[in-house]
């Protein structure tokens, strides 16, 4: 059965942070930390309503950008074709695919993150990486969530998110590989900067 899109944005937006948390911090309390904190965002009477969705946007926006390794994902995504570009591709996709990912699950947490039950499972480290898994627990169905993230910039950065077996990375790797395949790398960058455009 095909997870709705906002189980997804879900599992992406409840792991973030507005800092970069230190590398004493485990990673399950990294996870659980952050966590609180983005769905408090959401429930803080001060920001409730309306009249405060763009601040409440503004924050969460922050947040995912700055939890994130955004670089490390366009490598990962782009697969290949990472190293057949120039630097300077390299840096326009980064900062298109980096904006549209904030903006899509900015919008979605919004609209669907309020309070979850979390429970959390088994945490892993191999090197400079570090794996949580957690659970997301419904009345009526139960959520496997496993967070990915590595040692970067003093702290731990996000690089993937696997929501019940459905890792997000690999999405972004098969879409981005079908449309450099069929149309080419340039069409792929040129419609992300037509989309970037058309968000206000």
């Amino acid at each position: 059965m095909k997870r709705p899109r906002w189980i997804i944005s879900l599992a992406l937006l409840a792991c973030c942070a507005s800092i970069s948390p230190a590398l004493a911090q485990s990673p399950t309390d990294y996870v659980r930390g952050i966590l609180t904190k983005t769905m408090a965002i959401q429930t803080d009477p001060a920001l409730a309503g309306p009249a405060h969705e763009t601040q409440r946007g503004q924050r969460i926006h922050q947040v995912i950008e700055q939890s994130f390794d955004f670089q490390e994902m366009t490598r990962d995504a782009l697969g290949s074709t990472y190293g057949q570009i120039s630097g300077g591709q390299r840096q326009e996709f980064t900062n298109t695919f980096s904006y549209l990912f904030q903006d899509s699950y900015t919008r979605m947490v919004l609209k669907f993150l309020l309070k979850e039950n979390i429970t959390y499972n088994r945490e892993s480290r191999e090197g400079g990486k570090a794996r949580v898994d957690t659970t997301i627990v419904r009345t009526n169905e139960s959520i496997p969530v496993t967070y990915m993230m590595h040692q970067a910039q003093g702290g731990w950065l996000l690089y993937d998110v696997n929501v019940d077996g459905v890792s997000i990375l690999n999405n972004y790797r098969t879409q981005f590989s079908q449309a450099i395949k069929t149309k080419g790398f340039g069409f792929l960058l040129e419609r992300m900067k037509t989309q970037r455009q058309a968000i206000k």
